[in-house]
């Protein structure tokens, strides 16, 4: 028996495991539809939402247990523990989508912090954002235009080109046949949001209490972030600032027009951008570019947003940074930044102090970069330099201790290692919050450089717009007299220093270059052997074991 071969005075209401038959008078049939539709959806993803949660407070116990009672019982099975964790949590992922996927995305670009066993199942997540057809996006135009697709636009293909956690891109075309990108919320997410940060927050609170270290004082920031990048009105906002602070200020850098009104907190219509990826080398060489160029098109943008107005991009991912030709002057690259919904807002004293820390860094200014680590809470200055450099520092020119260890003292230093990291973090009351999402900027930043073999000079460039934002807030064109010769002085000992790293750079590329010709393919370039340098100094210094994968 099939609803359909019902007459009209019958109404099947379907539970998850019973099928009742009702009787319905003809006028009262709607009341029922209704009620079956409201169930359906209502109580259906609530039931869903439950079932996110459930997975995720189940996993977190058993992670507990892994930690807190296994690893005591058999210290010497860590790595095994590792990878059992990574797999629940990977599947987690996986299973719940959404933002649990967004997530698990970050997890694989942390090699530096993490275990390999958690970076190397996470990066599976890369390419697991499937789309969602287009009868269940339709809705959403209905919704937030109060008009169907084919109202709004004269072609709209069913099929999205593009595809992330928590949105995906169709190419269409408005009436005026103008060809147009439009980025659309997956359904559901607005729903899921509230209560996956919810989950993420009791996690994280059990997470510190179990294991008696300060993670908690991320959440706020984190929810905050993750709340605004669901929210496509502010997208737009960054959006539009982006476009007047970087073009013209940073050559051949390029940010997409809006279609303003057709810009809601779910939909986003932009300019069609016909382009490549960042990270498809071969075809940005087909064009006929310099790889070295044009990443150093993109570290400059970053960096000025970084260091010269504040409003910074923070998930510059290989998928969101285009390269194409100068619709102006096709023999000149332009660099397109896409998807501007993270953004981290520096405050005016932060990027002062920033810009100012980086340039202490070059300098090897030890004061003032202990004044700056002690403002922040941070008491090894030459460890957090290394964190933001993304390369060893040492302030005495020393290299990392190396000595052999025994597979028994890389297990202790682990052991050790909450302790050292609570040390670390003893004052994050004082740690500036631009901090928490900053250092995922970074840390792609370094990752993007890397995947090309490093051909630039990542440090050396970040470093110049360090100096330049410095100078800015030193206020050196007002200077007069002595003050105006020592800002000149200090900006041109700045920028020996900065020759000087690149001198090491070119030398350790020649280098690489030299033994690969004669075999040797395992010889380390400029990033390579920097993040070599800083996971030895993460493990003498906290006892982190890294990865060196190429992910970042």
């Amino acid at each position: 028996l099939s609803p359909r071969s019902l007459s009209p005075r019958f109404h099947i209401h379907t539970h998850t495991h019973t099928h009742m038959l009702f009787w319905v008078h003809p006028a009262h049939t709607a009341p029922f539809r209704a009620w079956n539709d409201l169930d359906c959806h209502c109580f259906g993803a609530c039931r869903d939402r439950i079932n996110r949660n459930l997975r995720s407070v189940f996993a977190a116990a058993a992670t507990l247990y892994d930690y807190k009672v296994a690893l005591d019982r058999k210290p010497e099975s860590l790595p095994e523990i590792h990878q059992r964790v990574a797999d629940r949590w990977y599947n987690v992922c996986r299973d719940n989508a959404g933002l649990y996927i967004k997530i698990g995305q970050s997890v694989s670009a942390m090699n530096h912090v993490l275990p390999p066993q958690f970076t190397s199942m996470f990066a599976q997540l890369q390419d697991q954002a499937p789309s969602s057809p287009l009868k269940d996006i339709e809705p959403i135009f209905q919704e937030d235009f109060g008009r169907p697709v084919s109202e709004i636009f004269s072609e709209f293909d069913s099929v999205a080109v593009a595809s992330a956690s928590i949105a995906q891109v169709h190419r269409a075309k408005l009436k005026d046949g103008t060809v147009v990108a439009v980025k659309v919320q997956k359904p559901d997410i607005r729903h899921q949001v509230p209560w996956d940060l919810a989950c993420y927050r009791l996690l994280v609170y059990l997470f510190e209490k179990s294991f008696d270290l300060p993670l908690y004082w991320t959440c706020d920031d984190v929810c905050e972030n993750i709340s605004r990048e669901v929210d496509f009105r502010e997208e737009r906002k960054n959006t539009e600032r982006a476009k007047k602070e970087l073009e013209g200020a940073v050559p051949n850098v390029y940010v997409p027009k809006l279609h303003p009104e057709l810009c809601t907190k779910r939909v986003m219509v932009m300019e069609w951008i016909d382009g490549v990826k960042l990270s498809d080398q071969k075809k940005i060489q087909e064009m006929g570019f310099s790889v070295s160029t044009v990443v150093t098109t993109m570290l400059s943008a970053f960096s000025h947003q970084i260091f010269l107005t504040g409003n910074v991009h923070c998930d510059p991912h290989p998928g969101n940074v285009l390269v194409r030709k100068d619709p102006n002057n096709p023999s000149k690259h332009q660099v397109v930044v896409l998807d501007h919904g993270l953004y981290v807002f520096e405050s005016n004293e932060f990027r002062r102090e920033y810009a100012k820390l980086w340039k202490a860094m070059v300098l090897l200014d030890t004061e003032e970069l202990k004044r700056i680590c002690t403002s922040w809470g941070f008491k090894d200055h030459e460890l957090f330099a290394s964190i933001q450099l993304l390369k060893p520092f040492h302030s005495s020119h020393r290299s990392v201790i190396n000595h052999k260890t025994t597979r028994k003292d890389v297990l202790q230093l682990q052991l050790d290692a909450k302790a050292r990291v609570r040390d670390m973090l003893s004052q994050t009351h004082l740690i500036p919050r631009e901090l928490i999402i900053l250092a995922r900027c970074m840390n792609i930043l370094r990752a993007n450089n890397k995947q090309f073999g490093a051909p630039v000079n990542r440090v050396a460039v970040m470093a110049r717009y360090a100096a330049r934002g410095a100078a800015l807030d030193e206020g050196v064109s007002e200077f007069r007299g002595m003050k105006r010769y020592k800002a000149i002085m200090s900006g041109f000992v700045v920028s020996m220093h900065i020759w000087l790293i690149g001198v090491v750079f070119h030398a350790s590329q020649a280098w690489k270059k030299v033994n690969f010709y004669f075999g040797n393919k395992n010889a380390l370039g400029f990033e390579e052997s920097l993040e070599k340098q800083v996971k030895e100094t993460l493990e003498h210094k906290l006892g982190f074991r890294v990865s060196t994968g190429s992910l970042g």
